[in-house]
């Protein structure tokens, strides 16, 4: 214990030095509105009377909703919307992420995140579909800055001298859940990092780009393992 607290109070000090910074997969996506809270929510135990798990016969009829988007990313509806064998039709729903004010009744209660957990598979019924797909996860980002960062003090060295190394870090997940029982039935995850280099005025908006190349990396990543484990646990 003793060593512990030096430990994480020396990661956060060089965690701030180094200007980190957490977002969601979605930069919508939150800590108070994020995947582990909706996935949690979901009920869990035997989803049929023999207390096995509930078969998957493929082609399926599969809904897609991101955490804190109006709808997934289109290439990956594309990509699931591709294998016929595996997919029989995708559609892409809402999982807003402003259904939690941090004001108001939210502020003095825990937030209700089995009630649109339920919502969205009800609305996946509505739409078809059999299985629901919720993805979601985190980036987190930092930089470090090199022997040249002493000339940021000038307007031109700021601006043109490469300086600073962005790092940018991303772990998604996703959770196919049976929309007839609201109950989890697959679960994927997948992970990517990326790094850049950049001027010191520029970069915030080097890190923007980096945070999009990630959250792009991270939904192939996650299509491509989604479609692996389906294959290989589906009954045709």
């Amino acid at each position: 214990m003793k060593m512990l607290v030096p430990s994480v109070v020396a990661v956060t000090t060089v965690c701030l030095l180094a200007g980190c910074e957490s977002e969601g997969l979605s930069p919508r996506e939150t800590a108070t509105v994020s995947y582990p809270n909706y996935i949690l929510s979901l009920e869990s135990g035997p989803s049929g009377p023999t207390g096995a798990p509930q078969k998957i016969i493929a082609p399926i009829r599969l809904a897609v909703a991101q955490i804190g988007e109006d709808a997934p990313p289109e290439a990956m509806l594309d990509k699931l919307a591709g294998q016929k064998s595996l997919v029989a039709s995708v559609t892409g729903l809402p999982l807003p992420a402003d259904n939690f004010s941090p004001f108001g009744r939210f502020a003095r209660q825990a937030p209700d995140y089995a009630s649109p957990a339920k919502a969205l598979c009800g609305l996946a019924q509505s739409a078809g579909a059999d299985y629901v797909l919720i993805i979601g996860g985190t980036l987190d980002s930092w930089r470090h800055d090199n022997s040249l960062s002493a000339l940021d003090a000038t307007i031109v060295g700021g601006a043109i001298v490469p300086a600073a190394k962005i790092n940018v870090e991303g772990r998604g997940a996703g959770t196919l859940i049976s929309t007839a029982t609201c109950r989890p039935v697959l679960f994927v995850s997948a992970d990517t990092r990326t790094s850049g280099m950049s001027p010191d005025f520029l970069v915030n908006g080097k890190t923007a780009a980096l945070d999009a190349q990630v959250r792009d990396q991270l939904a192939a990543k996650l299509t491509e393992q989604f479609l692996n484990r389906l294959g290989a646990c589906a009954v045709h």
